[in-house]
């Protein structure tokens, strides 16, 4: 049998793949209604397992299409959703042709056995004219449609209000810093050591903003998640038919997940709180940790970000303040990669040794920096950014956290598909030296 999944979540979809070629199924995927019709008119699948709401062309729009189409319309069509509205989305959905609507999150087992009642019944109607339960007409649907899409966006928009005004009031904080600062440069240049620790204060507000978008993105998942098993308790407990055994698990994976959201805090806490102190740490372990904190934000955009480990490398430095460079530096490679949008993005960050230097090498393919502008990158408060997008704060910083803080180099050269930056660091560092 041939199934055609179409889900925008890379998890869900490797799930339902794992337990319908369990069954001997051959599985064609999709990740919006858009690619599922095209695949739907290719290869004429045995029944489709779609979710609802999803980018571009979403399940119900992608389920009128099938049904417009003479050689489409008698394919069984199957929901596998969350729903956001109740029985909106399933009498939507049934009213549109579905043969069924299965609400996520559904034991596999349970999902393959609804599978096998639809193709069943559907077989047992071969040779009868399909009859289709269209909705009565365009304005019933639209204001059905409208309804579920509309309590979807007010959740959405929720989430992003609270996202925003952190972002705001960071902003906020930002510019007056800013105005701050310009004074304090014209009135006390002789405090260097005083204006580098605030301007060091200001990148790492600068980079806030987008920290807490990577967190918004780690975060979506795992609490969708634990609506969804919370969801399970009540009605299973509502029916009578909670189990110990059930109820253990329900609490096991909400726990699990609970403890990822606590982690991704803590590790944005950390990443915040200035060291005060050298230390000696790992530079690979510390790189990977600082790409663990962007990874998710850079896939989200389809930019691919690789670690290589050439040999390992301890520098006696300031780990947090190197994050921060690092940080930095992705940031920049992904808006040039963003900008430019080549077909196949990615990010390659090396750690390598030459001599007594330990070397992070990060290369990109997104177009190089113009030469006219290759020797004015590490200024303070230059940028090719608008305002409202930048300070021109974040290479500056990473050149005064390296050369004086750590006594190393950084330096950036245009490569043949974009930009390789080069951080160098002395494997050993006395601890004497005075840190400017």
């Amino acid at each position: 049998m041939n199934v055609l999944i179409v889900e925008d979540n890379a998890d869900d979809r490797r799930l339902l793949r794992h337990t319908l070629e369990h069954h001997g199924c051959t599985v064609i995927e999709a990740r919006d209604g858009e690619e599922g019709l095209d695949l739907a008119i290719r290869h004429q699948p045995d029944i489709i397992v779609s979710d609802a709401l999803m980018p571009r062309l979403d399940g119900f729009q992608f389920l009128r299409s099938l049904k417009a189409d003479p050689h489409l319309r008698s394919i069984p069509f199957l929901f596998y959703s969350a729903t956001y509205t109740g029985e909106q989305e399933v009498k939507l959905a049934l009213s549109l042709g579905a043969e069924a609507f299965v609400v996520k999150p559904t034991e596999p087992e349970e999902l393959w056995e609804k599978i096998c009642a639809i193709m069943k019944a559907w077989e047992a109607r071969q040779g009868i004219p399909a009859h289709l339960n269209i909705v009565e007409s365009e304005e019933e649907y639209l204001r059905e449609y409208s309804r579920i899409v509309a309590t979807k966006l007010e959740s959405k928009v929720r989430e992003l209000e609270e996202a925003l005004t952190l972002r705001k009031q960071a902003e906020d904080e930002l510019r007056r810093l800013n105005a701050e600062l310009e004074q304090r440069v014209v009135l006390e240049v002789e405090k260097n050591r005083e204006k580098d620790h605030i301007m060091a204060h200001q990148a790492r507000l600068a980079a806030m903003g987008e920290m807490l978008s990577n967190i918004a993105h780690q975060w979506r998942q795992p609490l969708n998640n634990i609506s969804l098993f919370v969801q399970n308790l009540q009605v299973e407990f509502e029916k009578g038919i909670l189990t110990t055994a059930s109820c253990r698990e329900y609490v096991k994976v909400c726990l699990k997940s609970l403890t990822y959201l606590s982690s991704t805090i803590n590790n944005f806490y950390s990443f915040y709180q200035p060291d005060y102190d050298r230390q000696l740490f790992d530079l690979y372990h510390t790189v990977s940790e600082t790409i663990s904190l962007v990874r998710e934000e850079l896939e989200s955009h389809g930019i691919t970000i690789k670690l290589v480990k050439k040999c390992d490398s301890t520098v006696n430095g300031y780990k947090k303040e190197f994050s921060q460079v690092l940080l930095s530096i992705i940031q920049n490679t992904k808006e040039a990669i963003l900008s430019r949008q080549p077909p196949v993005p990615f990010v390659e960050i090396i750690c390598s040794q030459k001599g007594k230097l330990a070397l992070v090498t990060v290369k990109d393919n997104g177009g190089g920096i113009p030469s006219e502008i290759m020797d004015k990158i590490f200024d303070p408060y230059f940028t090719t950014k608008f305002k409202s997008q930048g300070v021109g704060m974040g290479l500056y910083m990473s050149k005064m956290i390296i050369e004086k803080h750590m006594f190393g180099r950084i330096t950036a050269h245009n490569g043949p598909s974009g930009t390789k930056l080069t951080i160098e660091l002395p494997l050993e560092c006395e601890s004497s030296r005075e840190t400017l």
